[in-house]
């Protein structure tokens, strides 16, 4: 069995891997990796030598999701990078970390970020956007 994020070889019964420590998941379905070609043979010709370079430039599948949704670091250009979803200090998926600078950001509009303000106004703003198109629609 290989693991599905850092495609090493892991004994079958394991539970976690021993090389990257992720835990071991299902692989996908034929009907979820059918889904999954549907939408790249729609993608625009340059989205798709992104994604694949992307992929060529990742060591997991981790490193590949964090290139795609996190980025490179705005303050350093840094392809280390990675979310605060699981610091415990911070706890936010939308605040981008660099490993090599340190700068945090925010991964929606990436405005620069302090350590004792991981919070971004423009989560607010889509917030206020979201309620405005609500009363749009709501009817008298």
């Amino acid at each position: 069995m290989r693991c599905l994020n850092c495609n090493r070889e892991i004994p079958d019964k394991a539970k976690m891997c021993g090389h990257c420590e992720a835990p071991v998941i299902e692989p996908p379905t034929p009907e979820e990796m059918e889904a999954a070609r549907a939408f790249l043979d729609q993608l625009p010709a340059d989205a798709a030598a992104e994604l694949h370079q992307a992929l060529l430039n990742s060591d997991t599948a981790e490193g590949f999701a964090d290139s795609i949704l996190v980025g490179n670091c705005p303050k350093c250009d840094g392809v280390n990078t990675g979310d605060c979803e699981d610091d415990p200090e911070i706890g936010e998926l939308l605040v981008g970390r660099c490993y090599d600078c340190g700068q945090l950001w925010c991964t929606e509009c990436l405005r620069l970020l302090q350590p004792k303000a991981t919070t971004c106004p423009c989560w607010d703003e889509d917030i206020e956007d979201m309620m405005d198109e609500d009363e749009d629609t709501d009817e008298p």
